[in-house]
């Protein structure tokens, strides 16, 4: 007793391409997202702090610091006040 009859999956080419291009889409949607946001604040090391970590043998080391958050680049927060600003007028516009 045979179930009922499945159509053929797709080739496996077929499921690689798609995976790459999700992949690629992905990493675009949070690479775009990301850039408005502080995650990251890089401060440059002066040349005797440099000097002192070739000496000591340190390598790279990332300190999570409590004045981190998630607020909008000073870039993002003018580009989002002016998409705003553009939809409040365009809103008073239609309402005449």
């Amino acid at each position: 007793m045979a179930g009922p009859k499945l159509p053929p999956s797709p080739p496996m080419i077929g499921r690689i391409i798609v995976a790459t291009i999700a992949t690629f889409a992905g990493a675009y949607v949070v690479y775009d997202t990301g850039k408005d946001f502080e995650f990251i604040k890089f401060e440059p090391r002066t040349s005797e702090e440099i000097e002192q970590r070739k000496k000591e043998h340190v390598g790279m080391s990332i300190k999570q610091l409590e004045t981190r958050t998630l607020e909008y680049t000073p870039e993002a927060r003018s580009r989002l006040k002016k998409l705003i600003e553009e939809k409040e007028v365009s809103e008073k516009g239609d309402q005449k």
